[in-house]
């Protein structure tokens, strides 16, 4: 099987990967007198195993895609699923960090190049003009130039129609590899075919068109989405995971076939165009078969799952843009330290944002109570 837990268990080892990629790949994003990782293993960091490691671990981009495609087609199948109060959803769990994320970073982390790096440099406000226009294109999702990493939320929201859209066009599809195929070809079209016409001279204000733009010329990891639904339509993870049988081989063979996948993704498909649409299911139902037969680490990561949103949304001002948290974040040159001091600041705050939401709606039930009773 392949339930809301193990989808939660594997969300939570997906922004695990999340945190070390953002964490370790680009050294042009580290504090200015930050001297890089060190490891005790010789040549590990050396030799750019490090590097290789934090580089792959944005395997986690077509993991939650493929497990939002997954929902998506579990919650449409029971008659759940209703785009536009799921879309409004997203934009409040958005919402709730932005309102309070952007304006304590204007406030109080509106430094300069002198004492960060470009990239991470960027609450100061130039014009009233340029400021509100930035208020309002992130506000919408439509822009990421307060966060670069919530790129995410524009391409999941535009990606969330066209799912709805495959699974009404599939309906009556009864074949796993059909509508496999249906996968493969959305991602040569969107991936290369639209791509080449906005490239023709003749063609060249599709690149300006927005709907051109935003649900033909998806994100290169979108087309993962369709793929989890294919899975969920046919349970393929769980069909996966039959296949490794209940033996006590069950949990190496697991552990093999998650290394393996990781390290052909990082290697030997490094360069090839769409292998995520196969990589990330098989990825996915091995480390689900681990996770199965390691019951409290599944239950750590679980709980990292149920929050993975909001530690995606937080994560990257404590490792890049504010800059007092960024050398906390990085106060030693361990990789594994680091990334613990990460989760845990991002864990601590998603706790903390649920807990401040919660009692907040509270309040405004009694209020709203009190009110209707006078």
């Amino acid at each position: 099987m392949f339930t809301r837990e193990d989808t939660k268990a594997v969300k939570g080892l997906a922004v695990i990967f999340m945190l070390l990629h953002h964490l370790a790949t680009y050294s042009f994003r580290f504090p200015l007198d930050f001297p890089g990782f060190a490891s005790p293993i010789p040549g590990f960091v050396e030799h750019g195993h490090l590097t290789d490691l934090a580089l792959n671990a944005l395997i986690c981009v077509p993991m939650f895609f493929f497990l939002g495609g997954y929902g998506l087609y579990k919650r449409w199948e029971a008659g759940q699923f209703r785009l536009l109060d799921t879309i409004l959803d997203l934009y409040k769990r958005y919402w709730r960090v932005f309102f309070i994320f952007v304006p304590v970073a204007f406030l109080f982390f509106a430094r300069g190049t002198d004492v960060m790096n470009e990239f991470c440099a960027r609450y100061i406000i130039t014009t009233p003009k340029q400021f509100w226009t930035d208020i309002l294109t992130n506000l919408a999702g439509y822009a990421a130039t307060f966060n670069s990493e919530w790129w995410f939320f524009g391409s999941y929201l535009c990606v969330l129609p066209l799912g709805c859209l495959f699974c009404m066009g599939t309906k009556r599809h009864r074949s796993f590899l059909a509508d496999l195929f249906l996968v493969f070809l959305i991602h040569i079209l969107t991936q290369g075919v639209f791509p080449g016409l906005a490239a023709l001279p003749a063609l060249s204000g599709l690149n300006s068109d927005l709907f051109f733009c935003r649900f033909l010329e998806i994100n290169k990891f979108a087309p993962v989405f369709f793929c989890g639904i294919v899975f969920a339509k046919y349970d393929g993870i769980a069909r996966i995971k039959d296949c490794l049988g209940q033996s006590l081989l069950r949990l190496p063979i697991a552990m093999v076939g998650a290394l393996a996948v990781f390290y052909c993704r990082a290697y030997v498909m490094a360069d090839v165009n769409g292998a995520d649409v196969v990589l990330v299911p098989l990825f996915t139902a091995f480390v689900s078969a681990l996770f199965d037969g390691l019951g409290a680490l599944k239950q750590g990561f679980s709980f990292l799952g149920r929050h993975s949103t909001n530690m995606w949304l937080v994560h990257s001002f404590y490792c890049y843009y504010f800059l007092e948290v960024t050398k906390l974040v990085y106060c030693t040159r361990s990789v594994l330290a680091d990334l613990l001091i990460l989760t845990g600041l991002s864990l601590g705050t998603s706790v903390a944002l649920d807990f401040f939401y919660d009692r907040l709606g509270r309040l405004v039930r009694r209020r709203e109570k009190a009110l209707s009773t006078d």
